[in-house]
């Protein structure tokens, strides 16, 4: 065997095993998050989709953050297994921080996801939270698949860690105030409330704000991703990327319902209907996601 394919194989295998590693780091954590609750009851005896769809959402979050530290300039094999774990590590601790801001300022005292994904099996529910990991996983990634610039010159290479941290850190905190701005104009826009539609377990606004959620997300990380050689510029791509989306977002439902719904409006099928249309709530989801990587690649 060559030596380049022999080094190439042992990168892969390596590689492989420390995404195995990042997986079981994200089980403790997601345990720990719902260490009020029997997982695998829910998820094998009481066949809770609802619940099952929210883990799906948290592992996707994971994989999404393993794959933004791969997808920077590799550091060495022994740096970028240090680096692997810990932000598999602290990756995970920020995921669970945002869930919980979700929960406890974004939806208010009077909305409980464990009541309503635990007790209720309310799929709606179990959309939301699995989009809001996933949101703060491409936040995630979009602040670690580059190199930030570095703040701390004089310490040199740890220096340029921290530096990568700290703009980690900043760049998820912006996040979550930018979604959460977001998601107020989005209130404002429909004519409905969307957290008594999903307590009411109208399962199709949960599909549509979930859209919403990863839409956004993905502009963020899009505009955030890479290296940062200047915080001026940097910050204006976000706020070009996403000032195109409060724009383009609600004109791109409106297109797609006149185009593919001509002689329907999607608000009545989805909220003024005795089974909302889950399928009327994809096609407005398809529009958000749609415009969403639009956007993206034509800046």
């Amino acid at each position: 065997m060559e030596e380049n394919t022999l080094i190439w194989l042992t990168k892969t295998v390596t590689y492989v095993t420390l995404f195995y590693a990042s997986f079981i780091i994200a089980k403790l954590f997601f345990k720990l998050k719902n260490r009020k609750i029997d997982i695998e009851s829910e998820l094998t005896i009481k066949d809770n989709v609802a619940f099952a769809v929210t883990a799906t959402g948290y592992f996707i979050a994971t994989l999404t953050i393993f794959v933004g530290v791969l997808h920077g300039e590799s550091h060495g094999l022994i740096k970028d297994i240090i680096l692997i774990l810990f932000y598999s590590f602290f990756g995970n601790l920020l995921l669970i921080l945002t869930s919980i801001i979700n929960e406890k300022i974004v939806f208010g005292k009077k909305f409980r996801f464990y009541k309503e994904i635990i007790k209720d099996e309310n799929l709606g529910t179990g959309f939301m939270e699995a989009a809001n990991f996933i949101g703060a996983g491409l936040i995630i990634y979009g602040a670690i698949s580059g190199r930030n610039i570095n703040l701390f010159p004089d310490h040199g290479e740890i220096g340029h860690y921290l530096s990568d941290f700290l703009s980690l850190l900043f760049f998820w905190l912006l996040g979550q105030v930018i979604l959460y701005i977001f998601l107020k104009v989005y209130r404002k826009f429909v004519k409905y409330d969307f957290i008594k539609e999903i307590q009411k377990d109208n399962n199709a606004v949960g599909i549509v704000y979930a859209s919403i959620f990863v839409a956004v997300s993905f502009l963020y990380s899009f505009a955030s991703r890479g290296d940062i050689e200047s915080w001026e510029i940097a910050l204006e791509d976000i706020a070009y990327h996403l000032g195109l989306a409060i724009i383009l977002l609600p004109l791109s439902r409106i297109f797609v319902e006149k185009i593919i719904l001509p002689k329907s409006n999607l608000t009545d099928e989805i909220v003024h209907q005795e089974i909302p249309n889950k399928g009327a709530a994809l096609i407005e989801a398809f529009a958000y996601i749609g415009s969403a990587i639009i956007i993206s690649y034509c800046m």
